[in-house]
């Protein structure tokens, strides 16, 4: 299995504000895109991520993370899903 902390990942957003907010917090190797037509997603809009773990992704994003994907053979994986019950109060 590769490293999944190497691969470029697609991450989708509730909000319009998280995927730009997400671009500002990560910079370098994020990039704002049209969500691909094969996920579903609540603004539109994914961020295509490079050089940033899962990790770094669900920091940055908080609240308005929906799902992180990667490519696998032209199809989407979801390595992760946003789940409320695990934010901290």
């Amino acid at each position: 299995m590769e490293d999944r902390n190497k691969q470029i990942m697609t991450a989708t957003f509730s909000s319009h504000y998280g995927a730009m907010l997400t671009k500002k917090r990560l910079g370098a190797g994020c990039t704002l895109r049209p969500i691909p037509r094969s996920l579903s997603a609540s603004c539109g809009t994914c961020a295509v991520i490079d050089g940033h773990s899962l990790e770094e992704i669900k920091e940055s994003s908080g609240e308005y993370l929906e799902a992180v994907y990667i490519e696998n053979k032209g199809r989407y994986e979801k390595i992760y899903e946003f789940n409320p019950s695990d934010q901290s109060c």
